[in-house]
């Protein structure tokens, strides 16, 4: 009898067991069948929406913002972000606060992508890389009103020719670099203040007129090896209207603010943006994501994000985290410039910048600036060196189409001209980087097309030889 009911326990425990197994089974597969959902979802309804993407990053920057100030101190802190000229250097950091500084990167990106989603503008890699943009230099030089003159005169100038504004949404936000034209007539001794902000506006609808079929002529110049050729162009338009100034007595103090102290917000900031575009490029449909499919990141057009989707989010967070790991080895601080540097460099993560592709030319301005060190005895991890070292990757093309070599000696010469062709735009033209990337590519391009062509004449001639060797 006492067998009996042992067997049957033991009958009833295992049965038990097979239940709770398949049960558990059971919500396991209901467990991943949600997630698979919510994967899909995400994959649907975000993750192939750059201005979602983007959209939420902003959001979050205004979030972020109102941990480090009140209401009133983020009021006050705008109120004198877009009071000041915007030359360079305007570190609204110094000049506004670290809180309102934030909002003004939501702000003008929120504006930024209103204008984008107007124009009904299809995003693609470049998409991305301009809102990097608009996050980097809303840290300096960019605010949510400087930057709407210039977009509305890109729509006149898309009316006018009867082009769809779509075709030039793109170099128009670019064009807003130069912001601070429509800024700092209103700073200017001899004009009234009110006279100056109509001024200025009207400057900022010619700039957005003209930068369009301007960038387009001027991009043939360097054929597409720096990235920023609105920058390049922009720094002419900004020579020109600095001769202008000075030719009519115009004048205006210069302005060097950089922030100290604020290593922490600035690098938790730059942390959630990267772990947060990674997580953004984990969560995404894809193949297996590999060392060399995020860091060796590749397209013969430079769009990142239309021949790889979705993972490119990947690369972009890794380049902030790449950025932020040069500033720590070198102990420099975190100004705004610096950030900004760094957060345009995550942009242009989906258009033409890759690891591969940066690292030459990073550590050819490295040597620069530590050759800079030696003979003037500027630290070599100050916030205006720190931030040429990493605006200097506008010439990633460069090293995909001559090699590493040519990529260093890219970097060394961008280090040399952007620390010093600032004077001849007064400070007008905000991607100063740019225009010496431009300048450096334009100098380095017939010199590599000849030693290139040099080298493919010795190979011809080598396998000529070869093939009139008489066999024996």
């Amino acid at each position: 009898m006492v067998g009996v009911t042992n067997r049957m326990v033991l009958t009833m425990v295992i049965c038990c067991g097979k239940c709770s197994f398949v049960l558990r089974l059971q919500a396991g597969e209901k467990l991943m069948r949600t997630e698979s959902a919510m994967r899909n979802w995400l994959h649907t309804h975000f993750l192939t929406d750059p201005y979602k993407v983007y959209g939420v990053l902003f959001v979050l920057c205004i979030i972020q913002g109102f941990f480090y100030a009140t209401p009133q101190e983020i009021v006050d802190g705008l109120w004198q972000i877009i009071s000041t000229p915007d030359m360079l250097v305007s570190d609204y950091i110094a000049i506004g606060g670290i809180g309102p500084t934030l909002v003004n990167v939501g702000l003008s990106g929120l504006v930024t992508i209103a204008a984008l989603v107007f124009a009904k503008h299809e995003p693609y890699g470049l998409t991305l890389a301009v809102m990097g943009l608009i996050s980097g230099f809303s840290f300096f030089g960019k605010n949510f009103i400087n930057i709407i003159p210039i977009i509305l005169g890109g729509y006149i100038y898309s009316r006018i020719v009867r082009k769809s504004f779509k075709t030039c949404i793109l170099p128009t936000v670019c064009a807003t670099c130069l912001a601070p034209a429509v800024s700092v007539l209103s700073h200017v001794y001899i004009i009234p203040t009110g006279l100056g902000l109509v001024l200025g506006a009207l400057i900022g609808l010619f700039i957005g007129f003209i930068i369009t079929p301007l960038a387009s002529n001027i991009f043939k110049i360097h054929q597409g090896c720096n990235l920023y050729n609105v920058g390049f162009t922009s720094g002419f338009v900004g020579i020109c209207m600095f001769a202008l100034l000075q030719h009519l007595g115009f004048e205006y103090d210069p302005i060097y603010n950089r922030s100290i102290g604020y290593n922490v917000p600035l690098i938790i900031f730059l942390s959630v943006m990267s772990l947060y575009l990674i997580a953004c490029g984990l969560l995404a449909k894809g193949g297996l994501v590999t060392f060399k499919s995020v860091f060796g990141m590749d397209a013969d057009d430079n769009d990142f994000f239309k021949a790889h989707g979705e993972r490119v989010y990947i690369s972009m967070g890794a380049l902030g985290l790449l950025c932020m790991g040069v500033v720590l080895i070198m102990q420099g601080d975190f100004s705004g410039t610096v950030v900004g540097g760094a957060a345009s460099v995550v942009g242009f993560g989906a258009f033409g910048k890759s690891f591969r592709r940066s690292l030459p030319i990073m550590a050819g301005t490295l040597a620069a600036s530590f050759i800079h060190t030696a003979f003037t005895g500027t630290p070599a991890n100050s916030p205006g060196l720190l931030t040429v070292v990493l605006f200097s990757t506008c010439l990633s093309p460069l090293t995909k189409r001559f090699g590493i070599y040519w990529g260093f000696l890219a970097g060394f010469l961008h280090l040399v001209l952007a620390t010093n062709v600032g004077v001849f735009h007064g400070g007008l033209n905000l991607y100063n980087n740019g225009f010496a990337g431009g300048l450096a590519a334009m100098i380095l391009l017939p010199v590599m097309e000849f030693f290139e062509w040099k080298k493919a004449a010795l190979a011809e001639k080598r396998s000529k030889r070869k093939n009139q060797t008489p066999r024996r």
